[in-house]
């Protein structure tokens, strides 16, 4: 049988348009306007692949439908070369049925049109905090990121800046984990972060944070003075992802105040989960004031909307400035935190040097709270 004509000059430019001229098979996104810069037809790389084939022997073809549709808008993709071999492999037609590439097509440009609704949205440059996998890729995926920040963002630069840790298999057996671990985030920081936001090159910051407590607190220290900062976190349900869900009530946060009389000062952060004043004392002594800032709810994620973590956030810079005046600016502070990663960064982040008192992280282990690093106007280097 005869196939259908070819599409015309308004349908590709309808097709290239909504594909932001970039691939649409799901996750790939090749920037392909390249190819009709050149004119060079042997670089080309770019297609506009049939679903519903134009010829009705060709893949997915249909006696009437690929000659009514092969000049559809909605009945072509653009796709890279390799992408579109693919779909097109005889040997894999039942997994590139019609239905799976129209759903992955429509998937492609809702994205594509939230990402360009806002023509406003500020550019952000993503920064991921996480152990490595592999060689190259982090715990936390480019695509997951890139998914969580759109529409309220556009992505600034498509390698983000990342801070590798060695792995939390390492944090219990090496004393020098958490000495080394800062002092590379510090490089880091100076050499990719603090100097770019002075040049202008950074004007705000999508971070990302799977790592260890401590070291999450010690990175909200460091962005402290950085206005430009929006803080993402892992969320479980109802899909996995790093945006944030906004589908339920926020939680509230209250604090307790501690006893004013002494000079030991401990804060417990319970979020993720309750911790005993006990626990406390075991580690620190009876000689201690114990205030805390809590959730009216606990768990591991609980906290899903980001006004909530604003909130949280204003809550610890009220009690730092309640306990140093309480307490006095040399007051020997400790904090024990059962938090979520968005909380530990924030809590490092309002800590202010020249108004706050110093101080120091206890972790949880299988055994109990144990001392992790220090948080001071001169830390160590």
């Amino acid at each position: 049988m005869s196939r259908g004509r070819d599409a015309t000059q308004p349908t590709r430019l309808v097709v290239w348009g909504r594909a932001a001229g970039r691939c649409q098979y799901t996750n790939c996104g090749e920037e392909l306007a390249g190819d009709l810069i050149t004119g060079d037809l042997a670089k080309n790389h770019a297609y506009l692949a049939h679903i519903i084939a134009s010829n009705p022997d060709g893949p997915r073809g249909h006696p009437v439908l690929s000659h009514e549709k092969s000049d559809d808008p909605d009945n072509l993709m653009l796709l890279c070369d390799r992408h579109h071999r693919e779909i097109d492999d005889k040997s894999k037609l039942d997994i590139y049925t019609v239905d799976v590439l129209i759903e992955m097509k429509r998937r492609n440009e809702e994205r594509i049109a939230r990402a360009l609704k806002d023509p406003d949205a500020p550019l952000a440059h993503i920064l991921r905090i996480s152990s490595a996998v592999g060689d190259n890729e982090t715990a936390i995926p480019r695509r997951a990121c890139a998914r969580a920040m759109t529409p309220q963002f556009v992505i600034a630069d498509r390698h983000p800046i990342d801070i590798s840790i060695r792995g939390m298999e390492h944090k219990d057996s090496d004393p020098a984990y958490y000495d080394i671990e800062m002092a590379n985030l510090r490089r880091v920081y100076d050499r990719e972060i603090r100097g770019r936001f002075r040049d202008g090159d950074l004007e705000h910051l999508a971070v990302f944070g799977f790592a260890s407590i401590p070291v999450l607190m010690e990175l909200g220290r460091l962005l402290s003075d950085l206005s430009g900062v929006t803080v993402f976190g892992r969320h479980r349900e109802p899909q996995p992802g790093w945006g944030w869900p906004d589908d339920s009530p926020d939680l509230s946060f209250t604090r307790r105040k501690g006893s004013p009389k002494h000079k030991r000062v401990a804060l417990k952060l319970a979020v993720s989960a309750e911790i005993s004043d006990n626990r406390v004392r075991s580690v620190l002594g009876d000689d201690v004031s114990i205030w805390e800032i809590r959730s009216s709810e606990f768990g591991t994620n609980v906290l899903r909307n980001q006004s909530a973590l604003s909130d949280y956030r204003k809550l610890v810079g009220r009690v730092f400035d309640e306990i140093k005046t309480e307490h006095g600016p040399d007051a020997r502070l400790s904090v024990f935190p059962a938090v979520p990663t968005t909380c530990a960064i924030e809590f490092g982040r309002v800590w202010q040097a020249k108004a706050h008192p110093a101080f120091e992280i206890y972790d949880e282990t299988p055994s109990g709270f144990v001392r992790r690093h220090r948080i001071s106007s001169k830390p160590r280097t």
